[in-house]
């Protein structure tokens, strides 16, 4: 059986929010006075409402007073509403390689799907966003009430597509526990490379790749990758 469905991660993946040009949003940690590691692990900590539908004002506020309940209504406002234009600018912003490369895959007769963890702000554009017309299936965290790694969002993102994980990749850049999730499932697993050089140290880069079966760097080398995988398939 060839492999012909895919899942995708979003951030980090498909798209790099801190990527955005300065002026489309200065960092949000900057904006409220706290430590961008700690903003960071915030974001990916339980402060962070991601299984439920959110204001963006809602979230940043939350996660801002997990740090430092102290921070004023005027910081969060500004920082909700610098951190809308980052994420709206990297979804509507898109490398014309990504593009190019999920229209390959569909070409070559894959159904893809998108499986990421997400407060409602965080993809408040996704209607907006040149990714959204190539993908047979959206399942984001904040409208299905689960998240990765659970693998009841990898099951379900797997039936909205009418496939099965013995024919399914799963590929992103490993956070959250990704792709330990997937591979519950019985997913392949695909490390994207190409946004993590800068955001992580050796031993994290060593860890993600120890979780899964192939790694690229951009989804550019998905195609190839998947033709290799397929032609040692028969």
């Amino acid at each position: 059986m060839h492999y012909r469905y895919l899942l995708f991660d979003l951030f980090h993946t498909l798209v790099d929010v801190p990527a955005a040009p300065g002026a489309e949003g200065r960092y949000t940690a900057d904006i409220l006075g706290v430590g961008r590691e700690a903003w960071n692990a915030a974001c990916f900590g339980p402060a962070h409402p991601i299984t439920r539908p959110t204001t963006h004002i809602e979230v940043v506020r939350a996660l801002a007073h997990s740090l430092d309940p102290a921070i004023g209504e005027a910081a969060i406002e500004a920082a909700t509403a610098e951190r809308q234009r980052r994420f709206d600018y990297a979804l509507t912003h898109v490398h014309p390689e990504v593009l190019e490369a999920l229209a390959t895959l569909r070409q070559m007769g894959c159904r893809l799907a998108l499986v990421s963890n997400a407060s409602s702000g965080e993809v408040s554009a996704w209607p907006a966003s040149p990714l959204a017309p190539l993908f047979d299936s959206v399942l984001f965290s904040c409208d299905v009430g689960l998240c990765k790694p659970d693998p009841a969002i990898y099951r379900l993102a797997l039936t909205h597509l009418g496939g099965s994980a013995e024919q399914a990749l799963f590929i992103g850049d490993g956070g959250s526990r990704e792709h330990f999730g997937a591979g519950e499932v019985g997913l392949l697993r695909v490390l994207q490379r190409s946004h993590m050089a800068a955001r992580y140290n050796a031993r994290e880069l060593r860890a993600r790749a120890g979780e899964t079966e192939a790694e690229i760097d951009g989804v550019a080398a998905l195609p190839a990758l998947l033709s290799r995988l397929n032609a040692g398939r028969g």
